[in-house]
């Protein structure tokens, strides 16, 4: 049976299914997703700069923050040459071990020598105020700093070796500048003012050109002195809390002396004990400090 609308009736049939969209205003649906693609549109930021963005700033080192923290040091200190003397040549109650005379080698009598070098332990409590400012409560202990010279004697012929032995026990308060990083390193610059214990021991004059047992004893005798300290270093952090220092430093400890009293005399003749003053030297090093810094 043939149709009652037969296609030439409807001209629009044939029409192709876009151009009669176009006729009627509509667009054909897209088939892709809408999402614009970054790489087309350059003021897009990328997933990785969005994520990098949205990350937490990061902040600074509990060492580096202002805090307490303490300090464990141990190092090596080298002490100047040094001099027994008299600490009065002019006295004669009792009367002065030397005198206010030369000796035979045309120096005024004494006991020049050098100190052995000896271990130094620190241990210190310390504020951080700033980035580069820090403060010191320091504690510093050196033990069994030996003695050896040769004393100048009228008549004693040219070898009168002497010995003895020190320790000392200081406190400080030192400042200390923390200077721009150079890399992962720090130098700092520091310098601190205290006081020093210093404890001498019994020395020992022997003269062996007078007999092989002639010596004499005096007694020890401590003193507490004005000390004062110069530092310089670096510093390398390890990990957020732990600094490591290593540093140079000089230290003037003031003065060790032996105390009045009785020297023992020691002679082929006999034995005898005779009153006689006390004498006094510098204490004067420098030394090298290895630290481990802990920000509490």
């Amino acid at each position: 049976m043939r149709s009652l609308y037969p296609s030439a009736c409807w001209p629009w049939a044939s029409i192709p299914l876009a151009l009669l969209s176009a006729l009627l205003g509509t667009a054909p649906v897209r088939s892709e997703s809408s999402t614009p693609d970054p790489a087309a549109d350059p003021q897009q930021p990328t997933p990785a700069a969005v994520e990098e963005a949205a990350k937490p700033p990061a902040l600074p080192r509990p060492a580096d923050q202002p805090g307490f923290y303490g300090r464990l040091g141990v190092g090596v200190d080298w002490p100047e040459g040094s001099r027994y003397r008299d600490a009065n040549c002019a006295s004669t109650e009792p009367p002065a071990l030397f005198g206010c005379v030369d000796g035979d080698d045309g120096r005024l009598l004494g006991a020049p020598g050098e100190f052995d070098a000896t271990p130094v332990l620190d241990a210190a409590l310390g504020y951080r105020v700033n980035d580069w400012l820090r403060a010191e409560a320091l504690l510093s202990w050196r033990a069994n700093m030996d003695f050896s010279g040769q004393s100048n004697f009228l008549g004693a012929g040219a070898n009168q070796p002497v010995n003895g032995s020190v320790s000392s026990l200081a406190g400080f308060g030192v400042a200390y500048v923390d200077l721009p990083r150079i890399g992962q390193v720090r130098p700092f610059l520091g310098a601190g003012l205290g006081v020093a214990r210093n404890r001498m021991g019994s020395m020992t004059y022997a003269f062996p050109s007078l007999s092989a047992t002639a010596t004499t004893t005096t007694p020890g005798g401590s003193r507490t002195d004005l000390a004062y300290l110069l530092t310089a270093g670096f510093s390398v952090p390890l990990g957020e809390r732990f600094d490591l220092d290593l540093a140079y430093r000089y230290t003037d400890l003031g003065q060790v002396q032996t105390a009045s009293g009785q020297a023992t005399v020691v002679r082929a003749s006999g034995t005898r004990s005779i009153a006689i003053g006390g004498t006094k030297a510098d204490l004067r090093s420098h030394g090298v400090m290895l630290s481990l810094r802990y920000a509490f």
